[in-house]
């Protein structure tokens, strides 16, 4: 009697414990975006050592892969947003504005596919926005303004974040502004804590005032944010970004890697993974 009693108080305790947790909106056992973190941060993508720029930070990687579940979980979408449409399209062919056709033969050889839409598209697009952010700022979140491009410019001229992305470029798409204030109004989905990982910030001012400095500000403080923003204008304006102009961003076939990994995980429970994740 005493070990029935011993058993249902047992049981009890663990029902308790379960209900709290639910209460709470956490979980009893690893979460998704736990399960793609580690996955991250054991990968051969984490260990690349990436030209003249070397391994890059924990938290950029894991907060890349978070982000690549987000947006694959866009698609996913009842009512897919406007913006996972850009992303999910196939290359458009549009050398001069699209970085999935100014970069074709470099994925080609790369073995990765721009020709089709859905997630091929947005897995290409963040093999080659992994590159990027490594040539832009190291895998930094909190990088300011280019130096070298000097302080006569206004604020809404001046890049910021991991990607390095200005506040005049959302004039080509009203779709990164509804991103922009998606995030603006969410600011508990900005990943920061992950972005944070293994990354020193110096004393990273803002140029000059208004929207354009509201604009930097966001984008280091939301790196979740940034990297959905650059994968977006990737689509729509890669002369936006100098390394891609010169084709100084690589596309490393063992980030690829990474990211189907991250989307088997998404896909072996796609309602579970994105009401997590997105």
């Amino acid at each position: 009697m005493k070990k029935l009693s011993l058993i249902i108080a047992v049981q009890f305790a663990i029902l308790s414990t379960y209900n709290t947790a639910v209460a709470s909106g956490t979980s009893t056992s690893a979460t998704y975006t736990q399960q793609i973190k580690d996955l991250a941060g054991s990968s051969s993508c984490y260990k690349y050592s990436w030209k003249n720029r070397g391994r890059a930070p924990a938290g950029y990687i894991k907060g890349v892969a978070l982000s690549f579940a987000r947006s694959l979980c866009r698609i996913r979408h009842t009512g897919t947003p406007a913006v996972a449409t850009i992303l999910s399209a196939a290359s458009s062919g549009n050398t001069s504005k699209d970085a999935l056709a100014y970069y074709k033969s470099i994925f080609s050889s790369a073995g990765i596919t721009v020709t089709t839409s859905g997630d091929e598209a947005v897995h290409a697009i963040y093999t080659l926005g992994m590159g990027l952010g490594m040539r832009e700022s190291s895998g930094s979140y909190c990088e300011g303004w280019d130096r070298s491009a000097g302080s006569n410019r206004s604020s809404a001229e001046a890049e910021a974040g991991a990607f390095q992305t200005s506040y005049d470029s959302m004039a080509l798409s009203t779709e990164l502004k509804k991103l922009y204030q998606e995030y603006q109004a969410s600011p508990a989905r900005c990943g920061l804590s992950v972005f944070k990982e293994g990354v020193t910030c110096g004393n990273q001012s803002i140029l000059g005032t208004g929207a354009g400095a509201t604009f930097q500000s966001f984008n280091k403080s939301c790196p979740a944010f940034a990297t959905e923003y650059a994968m977006t204008l990737l689509r729509l304006q890669r002369s936006h970004f100098g390394p891609i102009i010169r084709k100084e961003a690589e596309v490393v076939p063992a980030c690829g890697t990474l990211l189907t990994s991250v989307e088997k995980i998404v896909d072996a429970n796609p309602e579970t993974v994105c009401s997590e994740i997105y």
